[in-house]
């Protein structure tokens, strides 16, 4: 028989005391790194605000309205982008005709809606006008920005109806005719436009020009 002294008992019982502590203490951090390894083995997918994403998106160019006039194949109103340039407009007009001037026009300047271009005849004098950009012949609000007669080679429905006797059918009557015809070389060729006679002309001659103010 082994008898065991309380001191023995003691020390015994604190060893077996640390054991149980050092046990418990690599339990717990064994249990604690199962948990981790865990947590990181799953994925949890939270609900993500939707966030509405910078579209980018390309603005289409306006299409804007030029009235092409002159020495151009079928001169009027030509409807193009919005940017572009004088020498496509003129082929939507039925290009240049062969006595046209290019040469006195910017084929590259950038139209604006509403303007007027007025291609000349080689030799002829410009008739740039209500535009200061050289080499091209615009005539937009001329007469708003000059006072003087009115030219009836560039002026449109809005200023023929102002001189005395010509209403809004004549006017388009006038415009018409330049557009088949060409400009007019005289003030008294207005007469040739039908509805308008001597008496019409009479009135109106000391009002209007074919040559630039």
């Amino acid at each position: 028989m082994i008898y065991i002294t309380r001191t023995q008992k003691s020390v015994l019982a604190v060893a077996v005391l640390i054991l149980i502590i050092i046990s418990g203490t690599i339990y717990i951090r064994q249990e604690k790194a199962t948990e981790i390894g865990l947590g990181k083995g799953i994925e949890i997918n939270e609900p993500v605000a939707d966030v509405p994403a910078e579209v980018i998106v390309d603005k289409e160019p306006l299409e804007i309205s030029v009235y092409i006039c002159g020495y151009v194949g079928n001169p009027g109103v030509v409807k193009i982008k919005e940017g572009a340039r004088l020498e496509e407009a003129v082929g939507l007009a039925g290009g240049a005709l062969k006595e046209a001037d290019l040469n006195a026009v910017n084929l590259a300047y950038r139209l604006a809606d509403e303007d007027m271009i007025y291609i000349p005849k080689k030799g002829e004098k410009p008739q740039g006008v209500g535009n200061t950009m050289p080499g091209v012949n615009t005539v937009k609000n001329a007469t708003e920005k000059r006072p003087g007669k009115i030219n009836i080679n560039t002026a449109g429905e809005s200023e023929l109806d102002t001189l005395e006797g010509i209403g809004p059918a004549t006017a388009k009557a006038i415009i018409q005719y330049r557009n088949q015809n060409g400009p007019f070389k005289s003030i008294e060729d207005i007469k040739k436009v039908k509805g308008i006679g001597d008496v019409k002309f009479n009135n109106m001659k000391d009002k209007i020009t074919v040559e630039n103010q």
